[in-house]
């Protein structure tokens, strides 16, 4: 049986964004083509999925988080059902507070409105002495979700290989023909090509005037016998459990670098850090980078080709991504249909409207 070539829509990446999107256009009985190909790299293979209300130094609320965390929720609640995998799991954090400022700004803040759902201070480490390097304080942060993304990804390409719309091809952009109406990649026609390749973006001839500052981070899978808990921890870095004995630690983020590939600077700072928060030895079974497609003010790209029409992209999703994706996913699908507007903040037209005010946007938001 031959493989259908006429559709809807084709996705290049299947990536968190492509992932999304795709899932909410096939709702929309759309016929979706998926184009991917597994380059060295792509985060959402590696990434922790934090859904956090409060995140930084600064102690900031995430940006309209109600809203997008709800719709989230439903979104991978609706992907268990249909994949069959386990995905969403809520449980706190475990805040290092390490200094007087640190542990009164957490206080100022939980005593806001807007915080007091989230922000406990004292919260019960018995279980952790003598594991831990002790800080100053502990402060606990609740409303937080950790998404299995790899397990998404994974799973949603096997049920869209079942359906024969998934398609391993590195996607070579000479081959894209713009048409009166429709665009064609090789054997496949579609009234729009969406592009969702995270930080491949940067080599894209068609969304080159959209200013990407990708970023690198580094991580590792790590055993830590002795230690068995359930919360996540933020000390020095972040430690999430995974099951099994293994445990998420990192990331580091970087605008410089060289390459994809783990590092050595990213190997020692993350062992240094390790040392930092954790009294019991650890083991390091794998060492993992990628390069996330984040974007100055922290927003995502979404909107149509300003010259070609029939060429889309939906990116940037950056480190956020497990809580905005759902929401801009779905936002994505209904223009991209007609049935709905872009919110200024994530529309690509911002980019030139900030260089007709004489802005940089490429100077990152802090």
């Amino acid at each position: 049986m031959s493989r259908p070539t006429e559709f809807d829509f084709i996705i290049v990446g299947q990536g968190l964004a492509g992932t999304l999107l795709s899932h909410f256009l096939l709702l929309e009985n759309q016929r979706v083509a998926v184009i991917d190909y597994p380059h060295e790299g792509r985060t959402s293979n590696i990434a922790a999925g934090l859904i956090n209300p409060v995140t930084g130094r600064r102690i900031a609320k995430s940006w309209r988080f109600e809203e997008q965390c709800s719709f989230a929720k439903q979104t991978y609640r609706d992907f268990e059902l249909l994949l069959g995998a386990k995905l969403w799991t809520e449980r706190p954090i475990a805040r290092a507070l390490h200094s007087n400022f640190e542990v009164n700004e957490w206080l100022r803040r939980s005593s806001f409105p807007e915080f007091e759902d989230y922000l406990f201070d004292e919260p019960d480490m018995t279980h952790f002495e003598g594991k831990l390097q002790a800080p100053h304080a502990w402060g606990e942060l609740r409303g937080v979700a950790q998404v299995a993304l790899p397990i998404l990804i994974e799973k949603w390409q096997e049920y869209l290989s079942a359906k024969g719309i998934f398609f391993l091809d590195d996607v070579d952009y000479q081959q894209i023909e713009l048409m009166d109406s429709d665009v064609r990649y090789k054997d496949f026609t579609a009234r729009n090509l969406v592009f969702c390749e995270g930080a491949k973006a940067v080599s894209n001839p068609f969304f080159s005037h959209l200013p990407f500052l990708p970023t690198k981070g580094e991580l590792m899978l790590i055993r830590i016998p002795g230690l068995e808990f359930e919360r996540i921890l933020k000390h020095n870095i972040f430690i999430i459990p995974l099951g099994e004995g293994l445990y998420w630690a990192g990331a580091t983020s970087r605008y410089e670098f060289d390459g994809p590939s783990p590092s050595e600077y990213g190997r020692d700072f993350l062992v240094e850090e390790l040392e930092k928060t954790l009294a019991l030895p650890f083991e390091i079974i794998q060492h993992l980078a990628g390069i996330r497609p984040t974007v100055a003010d922290v927003r995502p790209f979404l909107g149509r080709h300003p010259d070609y029409p029939s060429l889309s992209i939906f990116n940037g999703l950056g480190t956020k991504g497990a809580l905005m994706g759902p929401f801009f996913a779905r936002q994505m699908a209904s223009y991209l249909l007609g049935k709905g507007q872009l919110d200024e903040e994530v529309d690509i037209i911002r980019v030139g409207n900030a260089a007709r005010k004489g802005h940089d946007f490429k100077k990152p938001s802090l």
